[in-house]
């Protein structure tokens, strides 16, 4: 897409619906997946920079490392050095509560 693309060519304005005031808002009739266009990709990251926060609603055909294809497509991704990643993936977090059946830690920022 060239700066001059209108992100609505890519990603109709009618599928997004903001959410919040200052940030958040919805991207429908979009299926995720690692093989979407580069200028699809390129149209979420501008939302993301717009919005800072988006979501992508029935997603349900995402295995854990279909996610993990779409989302290094994004940018690079950082698994945390404190908490393991799931079987198969190298960033996609394992929950804690898979572990121990309940939530032991809640947030750890890494710098």
């Amino acid at each position: 897409m060239s700066s001059t693309t209108n992100i609505d060519n890519v990603i109709s304005g009618a599928d997004v619906i903001k959410r919040a005031i200052r940030l958040g808002a919805e991207i429908r009739n979009i299926r995720l997946s690692g093989d979407l266009s580069d200028d699809v990709l390129r149209a979420i990251g501008r939302l993301l920079l717009e919005h800072k926060v988006i979501f992508f609603r029935h997603q349900q055909h995402l295995d854990d490392a279909e996610q993990e294809r779409f989302a290094v497509r994004l940018d690079r991704l950082i698994p945390s050095p404190q908490v393991g990643v799931t079987d198969r993936t190298s960033s996609i977090l394992e929950p804690s509560s898979g572990r121990t059946g309940g939530a032991d830690q809640w947030c750890a920022d890494v710098i």
